[in-house]
């Protein structure tokens, strides 16, 4: 029990900041409408009590003067009791009236509110994921946090934000309740407040059961989610028409959602039993509260309109009580959100800058050189590469060749330091490719990868973001694209540059794979780079399309240095020099033609002479 009271503290502090941080300015008229929205309906019990109490005396005495319109504003002159009466009325219409427009400005400010606290959330996530290690990608934990963090961050702000706004208000109407009853008698708020113990205890053991409960549910859910993304995206469409596994997708998810349907229920029995505990308590204190207050009516201790003050008072009392409640295991409900959200902003950074980054040069003179690096992925036991070491120097096209699994990709993400080695240097002309800013050193970088993106943009758009930096009536973006074989694709397309692509979005055109490789392409050679990485860059193309492309690459890789990675083919030409991996280990350094004649090294390798597209 205390130490799920014990995140209550921290877990308020941190949905109050990111609700002020959102918005200061919507904070303020947000809590100041609820305070104001809680004291009404005080008011407004103090002026029934009131208008009952003077209205019995004044209609219940030996000779009571019959009310009418007529003589109404006659009687508000000259008599003071019926005067005070009217004064009470008033008060009570107004604190009605007042009561009602609070909710309305309540509803809309809290609107505009919780629109602020969305987009802060975004900003928030956004900005941590883009400052992220490569590793949180590839790690199945750190995706299961950042699936509930995504999947909630449309509809948690808006109940974060009701759920503070009704603890306020609960507390606020509690405290005025509570002193409402203490004049009758002290036992009576302390009788409350009692009644409320079980149900608290009920709801914090139902937060602490649903914490744990929803974060094991997350892997089942993401596994739906998944399994429901691949009947429904356009990327499995063609696969599920040929294969025909629609129905072996459709199984998987229904058996998750199954399973997922057996847990809800089981919770909400468990949740609906305690729940109808609860409300049997608060029935059991109201009838015992109405009993005594009762007897003292017929005792002639108090007057009617105390005893409709105390009931009226009491229902509001357990109706704030209950709502407190609610609000404080919703806020135990949002930890998780919260907990959740604020790992992912602390995401540690394995891969950082220094505190006094070396500058990276202009022009490499002597290459990038691998001393003896080795690296292993985390939570993995075996090394994807082992004591390598080679240079790669300026000027040069180097494949990097190797069987599937051999550590090319490896290779590949630690020159764009997506990781660090775990031993052995890495040297830029020879400095630690550490001591570089990592965001600096890969503006210096054009790379092409196996899993490109097809960005639902125009094709301008798709080339330039390759270099962001690039204006968008730069010349060098149609350069970029020519180099990369779309010269005759833009003459043919509608609106050439400006075409629209893909059809997520809007009613754009659909690049064959083909063609989407090419802008892929297109955008590494937009980038002003040291170092051109290509991996793969042939998979989707032609033997026409293959040359033209290489043909740029060797233009564009003067004084630079230009690594692609192949399985098995090359062409003549296409290198000036080979690198073969085994096993994360290089098996071979040399001529590719050399290569491909040892014995020892040409079963890794297939030299094969260029031959016309049809």
């Amino acid at each position: 029990m205390t130490r799920r009271l014990s995140i209550l503290p921290a877990t308020l502090a941190r949905a109050v900041r990111l609700v002020w941080l959102s918005d200061r300015r919507l904070a303020l008229w947000h809590t100041a409408l609820i305070v104001l929205q809680a004291l009404l309906p005080l008011g407004s019990l103090v002026a029934l009590k009131q208008v009952i109490d003077r209205a019995t005396h004044l209609f219940s005495s030996a000779n009571p003067d019959p009310f009418t319109w007529a003589g109404a504003a006659g009687r508000l002159v000259s008599d003071a009791e019926f005067r005070l009466l009217a004064i009470w009325l008033a008060a009570g219409a107004f604190c009605l009236v007042l009561a009602a427009a609070a909710r309305l400005l309540v509803s809309w400010v809290s609107e505009f509110h919780a629109i602020a606290v969305t987009d802060r959330i975004y900003d928030l996530l956004h900005g941590a994921l883009l400052r992220a290690d490569f590793a949180f990608f590839e790690n199945p934990d750190s995706q299961n946090r950042l699936y509930m963090a995504r999947e909630e961050a449309l509809d948690r702000p808006t109940r974060l934000l009701a759920g503070l706004g009704q603890l306020l208000h609960s507390v606020i109407g509690i405290g005025g309740v509570f002193i409402i009853l203490a004049g009758f008698t002290p036992w009576l708020p302390l009788l409350l407040g009692f009644a409320a113990l079980p149900v608290l205890f009920f709801k914090l053991d139902r937060t602490r059961r649903f914490y744990d409960w929803r974060k094991s549910l997350t892997p089942l859910d993401r596994q739906a989610s998944y399994f429901h993304a691949v009947m429904t995206d356009n990327a499995g469409a063609k696969e599920i028409r040929l294969y025909g596994h629609g129905d072996f997708c459709l199984n998987r998810f229904a058996a998750a959602r199954a399973r997922l349907r057996e847990e809800r229920v089981a919770w909400r029995r468990f949740v609906l039993t305690r729940e109808a505990l609860g409300l049997f308590i608060g029935l059991a204190v109201t009838g015992v509260i109405l009993l005594w207050m009762t007897s003292r009516l017929l005792a002639g201790a108090v007057t009617v309109g105390a005893l409709v003050l105390c009931v009226q008072s009491v229902q509001r009392g357990q109706h704030a009580v209950t709502a407190l409640l609610n609000a404080v295991s919703a806020l135990f409900e949002d930890a998780l959100f919260l907990q959740s959200f604020e790992e992912l902003l602390r995401q540690p950074a394995r891969v950082g800058a220094p505190e006094h980054p070396a500058p990276v040069p202009d022009v490499l003179r002597d290459g990038i050189t691998f001393e003896n690096v080795s690296f292993t992925y985390p939570g993995r036991t075996e090394p994807a590469l082992s004591r390598l070491s080679f240079t790669l120097r300026p000027g040069e096209r180097v494949a990097l060749a190797g069987p599937n699994g051999a550590g090319k990709s490896t290779l590949v993400k630690l020159l764009c330091r997506l990781y660090d080695p775990d031993d052995g240097r890495i040297l830029v002309d020879g400095t630690d490719l550490r001591a570089f800013d990592p965001q600096t050193w890969r503006r210096r970088i054009g790379a092409l990868f196996q899993d490109f993106n097809h960005y639902q943009l125009t094709l301008r758009d798709n080339i330039r973001i390759g270099h962001p930096e690039t204006p968008e009536t730069s010349p060098e973006v149609e350069r970029a694209a020519c180099d990369a074989g779309l010269g005759p694709l833009i003459k043919s397309w509608p609106q050439g540059l400006d075409t629209r692509l893909g059809r997520w979005l809007h009613d754009g055109i659909e690049p064959s794979i083909g063609q989407w490789q090419k802008i892929a392409l297109a955008r590494a050679f937009l980038r002003p780079a040291l170092l051109t990485i290509l991996d793969e860059p042939a998979s989707a193309l032609d033997n026409a399309s293959q040359r033209e492309a290489f043909e740029a690459l060797a233009r564009l890789s003067r004084g630079r240095i230009a690594l692609f990675t192949s399985h098995r083919h090359l062409t003549p030409g296409m290198a000036d020099r080979l690198l073969i991996l085994r096993d994360g280990t290089l098996a071979a350094d040399g001529a590719p033609a050399d290569l491909a004649a040892d014995p020892l090294t040409g079963g890794l390798i297939d030299l094969r002479p260029a031959t016309s597209s049809l």
